[in-house]
């Protein structure tokens, strides 16, 4: 199975296997556990935010101090992994448009066989 970096919303953790929700596909149950997964993805695209999620920086709409929204998604923030998402994405706010614009590193896009 090839799964382009692309194309992952988050990854959740069941047991010994992780679920990879992907955007417009359907979910997939793989035999990789998170800490597998923390190894193979780019660190620039991917942000570990609970012992039970990884989820893709760049599909972030917004988050706060409890939760990551993504997409029709609302995933809880680990106490632990607080301080992850405020290293790796930076919130600028631009007040001609009111939306929040993203800044991260997205130059790094690749497929995973597995």
């Amino acid at each position: 199975m090839k799964v382009d970096f692309r194309h992952i919303l988050y990854i959740e953790a069941r047991k010994n296997y992780t679920r990879l929700v992907l955007e417009e596909r359907p979910t997939a149950l793989v035999l990789v556990t998170l800490k597998q997964w923390e190894k193979l993805l780019p660190r620039e695209l991917f942000c570990r935010i609970h012992r039970g999620y990884i989820i893709a920086i760049d599909k972030i709409l917004s988050f706060d101090n409890k939760y990551v929204y993504l997409s029709g998604e609302k995933i809880a923030i680990g106490e632990q992994y607080r301080n992850a998402l405020p290293d790796v994405v930076t919130i600028l706010s631009n007040d001609s448009f009111r939306e929040p614009i993203r800044s991260i590193h997205s130059d790094v896009l690749s497929e995973l066989e597995l």
